[in-house]
């Protein structure tokens, strides 16, 4: 068997598709976004990450067709309204980047881990580089301008303790106890992405023209109204 020549498996594409749909909705966000920052340090870093994905998009481009497989459709040009009023400061515009950025993380290590030939293992490589150096840019950006949303601090015990009932297992839901660190990593961040989202959907339905995309993204406010309080409840349920 010819390791050089082995045809994409449906995990493969399945990675490539998501990053094309992915990738060409957060440029079309990232180019509406560069238009309207007014911040030349944050501008930069926008004008990196759209220069960044279009030379992605034409890899992925190449192994798709390369199998013999239609290229998504995903956002295009006609998505972009650049002449569209300031929906958004500055500082929210970075953020918005940041975390982006690490959802690219995260699906750049996921799209590795179902990857076998050498080639697509060497592209998600170099995506997962690039998404590196834009989280540490993003990062060292918001704690210069002291906009960086820091995760809850834990206190330590004065010494370790082991699980000692049933209780632990029931967790905050049962009887309730104290969040432990590693349970905040995933609930704090969550957190994150649902405010991030309420105040897209809430920005985006102030402009969106079609009455079915408003009602959606309504709902979509709804929807991370409850996330928020449900994560937020959790938070300080030992408060």
């Amino acid at each position: 068997m010819d390791k050089n020549k082995l045809k994409l498996t449906s995990s493969e594409i399945g990675t490539l598709w998501g990053e094309y749909i992915n990738g060409t909705m957060t440029d079309v966000v990232n180019r509406y976004m560069v238009s309207i920052v007014e911040d030349e340090s944050i501008k930069a870093i926008f004008e990196d990450a759209i220069k960044t994905f279009a030379k992605q998009k034409k890899q992925i481009v190449a192994f798709i067709e390369n199998e013999g497989f239609p290229v998504p459709i995903g956002f295009t040009e006609s998505d972009l309204h650049k002449d569209t009023e300031k929906l958004f400061t500055d500082i929210f515009c970075l953020n918005y980047l940041h975390i982006m950025t690490l959802h690219g993380l995260l699906g750049h290590t996921t799209a590795l881990g179902v990857s076998v030939r050498k080639d697509l293992r060497d592209f998600y490589d170099s995506c997962d580089n690039d998404a590196k150096r834009m989280y540490h840019q993003t990062i060292e950006l918001l704690l210069e301008k002291g906009n960086f949303q820091r995760d809850p601090l834990f206190y330590p015990a004065a010494n370790p303790e082991f699980i000692s009932s049933q209780d632990f297992i029931d967790g905050i839901f049962g009887k309730g106890r104290r969040l432990g660190a590693t349970e905040i990593i995933s609930i704090s961040f969550n957190l994150k992405k649902s405010i991030m989202a309420k105040t897209l959907s809430i920005a985006f339905s102030q402009v969106a023209q079609s009455k079915e995309v408003r009602k959606f993204l309504e709902d979509s406010q709804n929807t991370s109204d409850k996330q928020i309080q449900a994560f937020s409840k959790i938070m300080h349920a030992d408060n």
